[in-house]
């Protein structure tokens, strides 16, 4: 049996809907640009604004098919440390986002309950962009949030919520918020108490895929007539998702989301160990295996940067021991994902005389320093015994030639995927369509011997330069 399912994933600087007809097998979808708003280190989108772009995206994607559809089912995919405040009928706060920053102010907190102890309790080291940090903050500003009648919503549950009127969350969303007992998968209500956080102050938590009923009727009154029989189904936070079409929720299968961040997901059995890589552990839509992610910070933002002020396109048109030699030394990316890495991580930088670089020097320089902060991290996840039988490169910064680089410096399967292909396995997924081989491409053409060799002597030179400019960026932000 086939259905018309629909998935709206909201992040921080778009809503996206899309439709997939699995009767007539075609998909469409809407992206509708958000705009969000600042105020101190606080960065947020009014909840009603963004309900009437929901809204918007939803009706202009179902007008792009040519036949009239009827949706059957409907997911909502959203950012993960995103949140809002909610009494009774109403928001009380605005849709704070995962780039709040607010979380800060709560650093000492979380020091005095200990760094270590909160890793290992919640798989998550300090970071101002998670919710608990953020919610430590807002409460002590705004002690009247503290009411029992006071409920935290995550961006996919506040829609749920202005769906259907009801309260849930999903525990992927919980443990990425710092909020679980990860070891047990549940929320950990010690915690929140030690902070003077009510844990009645989370919403009743159900399982990925529980249907939750049909939308209700001030929704369905701003709705074409397309969405009047839509059950709405408990979905959870994007990065779980993608992983999930681009694995096919398969364990040993490193996921890497190429964008202007990027993440580095693996599904595993075990929470795992290690004195080096100190992955974000979270619990998986899968309730037997845990997701942990790894990050890159931003280096396709910089790709990007240079991409759009650049006066020639950044194009790489070969790679040899010749154009790498030539390459200017780029550090944009995160080379180990742990607390005192991501703090002391350098600055955007492109070191030496660079004045004569080509673009495609540049676009050059760039993906190596990707490939190998890359190639840090899968083969530290190697070393402490995780499970890596392939590697898969997806999002709209995947690209063949950072494709061939990693198959050079980590030895291991990397496939590349598109964006599209994953979209189209979440579906299938979703519509419990048993997804056993994902089409993964071919591998790459392989570097030749040289190159490889003098790739990955290139790479440890790289890492003792990456290891002279630590601490730059904390020393640039502190210049008054």
């Amino acid at each position: 049996m086939t259905s018309t399912l629909a998935l709206i994933d909201i992040g921080g600087s778009s809503v996206k809907v899309t439709i997939r007809d699995n009767s007539a097998e075609k998909t469409e979808s809407t992206e509708i640009a958000l705009v969000a708003s600042t105020e101190g280190k606080h960065i947020y989108l009014h909840p009603n604004s963004l309900f009437v772009l929901i809204i918007e995206a939803m009706n202009k994607c179902v007008k792009k098919f040519e036949h009239s559809v009827n949706i059957e089912k409907v997911f909502i995919s959203s950012l993960r440390q995103g949140f809002c405040l909610i009494d009774g009928t109403k928001e009380v706060t605005p849709i704070y986002l995962n780039n709040d920053t607010s979380g800060d102010f709560a650093r000492a907190d979380i020091a005095k309950y200990g760094s270590e102890k909160i890793y290992e309790e919640t798989g998550h080291w300090f970071a101002p962009q998670l919710t608990l940090p953020k919610l430590i903050n807002l409460m002590r500003n705004q002690p009247s949030f503290k009411s029992h009648s006071i409920r935290l919503l995550f961006v996919h549950d506040w829609l749920a919520w202005k769906f259907t009127n009801q309260c849930i969350t999903e525990m992927t969303l919980v443990s990425a918020g710092q909020m679980a007992l990860i070891p047990e998968k549940r929320v950990h209500t010690d915690l929140l108490e030690n902070f003077g956080i009510s844990p009645d102050i989370l919403a009743n938590i159900e399982k990925f895929g529980f249907d939750l009923g049909c939308l209700n009727s001030k929704t369905l009154d701003s709705l074409s007539s397309n969405w009047k029989e839509t059950h709405l189904y408990v979905g959870g936070g994007d990065s779980h998702f993608l992983h999930l079409g681009a694995s096919g929720n398969q364990t040993g299968r490193i996921v890497v989301s190429a964008g202007s961040s990027t993440p580095i997901s693996l599904l595993s059995k075990s929470l795992g160990k290690s004195k080096t890589l100190h992955p974000w552990k979270s619990t998986s839509f899968d309730e037997s295996m845990y997701l942990l992610e790894g990050n890159l910070g931003y280096p396709g933002s910089f790709f990007g940067w240079l991409e759009r002020n650049g006066t020639t396109p950044l194009i790489i048109k070969a790679i040899n021991v010749s154009t790498i030699s030539k390459a200017p030394t780029v550090f944009g990316a995160c080379n180990m994902w742990n607390e005192k890495k991501w703090e002391s991580r350098p600055t955007f930088s492109i070191l030496g005389d660079y004045t004569n670089s080509t673009s495609y020097d540049l676009a050059l320089g760039l993906t190596l320093d990707y490939a190998f902060a890359l190639s840090n991290q899968i083969s530290q996840l190697v070393a402490d015994k995780y499970e890596v039988n392939e590697v898969i490169l997806t999002g709209g910064g995947g690209s063949t030639e950072l494709q061939r680089l990693l198959r050079a410096l980590i030895e291991i399967p990397v496939y590349l995927i598109s964006p599209e292909q994953t979209v189209d396995n979440i579906f299938s997924i979703l519509e419990n369509e048993i997804v056993r081989d994902i089409n993964l491409g071919n591998e790459p053409e392989y570097l030749d011997q040289e190159t490889s060799q003098y790739l990955r002597e290139h790479a440890k030179n790289h890492a003792l330069l990456y290891e002279q400019v630590e601490g730059t960026r904390k020393v640039l932000q502190n210049v008054k």
